[in-house]
């Protein structure tokens, strides 16, 4: 059963776009590398975007893409990674997420991590699992340790200097039986 697509209208001028948020399909994995490739360095140029986003796709149920799509057009994916195996208390990795420059700033990456996080969550019951770590990766030039603090409720875990470009923060959130995290 597929979750049904969420819509997100972002915060902001009425006249921004509507967002629809929902698992990607095959048909979208073009306009993930695109995003991907003008996000990350390590996705440039294209092809190699297109080489890690199609690797990344065939390790399902592993690794799950969503998207954001504006008028039938990706703006921002995000993409998820369940370490250590199908456990009952799942671990996920929050690996990518990421949102064109021209529509950032509108709300799209928090309705991604919201509205997947709330598919996976189903997901996990159905299995009879829950989620029990968030982990999430973050450059320092980035900038992101204060929204993922916000949105996940994540803390810094482990602080690794000269990793990429500079140092990269390991944040992670603890989640409650209750389900917040």
């Amino acid at each position: 059963m597929s979750p049904s697509p969420r819509r997100a209208s972002g915060r902001g001028p009425a006249h921004r776009p509507t967002v629809v948020i929902r698992p990607a399909r095959v048909g979208d994995l073009r306009g993930i590398a695109a995003v991907g490739s003008e996000a990350f360095s390590g996705l440039r140029p294209r092809s190699s975007g297109r080489r890690w986003v199609n690797a990344c796709w065939k390790a399902a149920p592993r690794m799950r893409y969503w998207v954001a799509l504006s008028a039938g057009t990706v703006v921002g994916y995000i993409l998820w990674l369940e370490k250590g195996g199908f456990r009952a208390e799942a671990v996920l990795e929050l690996e990518q997420v990421a949102v064109r420059s021209a529509v950032r700033g509108q709300g799209i990456g928090e309705a991604l991590i919201r509205g997947s996080l709330r598919d996976l969550r189903r997901a996990l019951r159905a299995r009879g699992a829950r989620l029990k770590i968030i982990e999430v990766t973050t450059g320092s030039e980035q900038g992101a340790v204060g929204f993922y603090a916000r949105v996940l409720g994540t803390r810094v875990a482990a602080r690794l200097p000269d990793f990429f470009r500079g140092t990269e923060f390991i944040l992670l959130a603890r989640s409650s039986p209750s389900g917040s995290a």
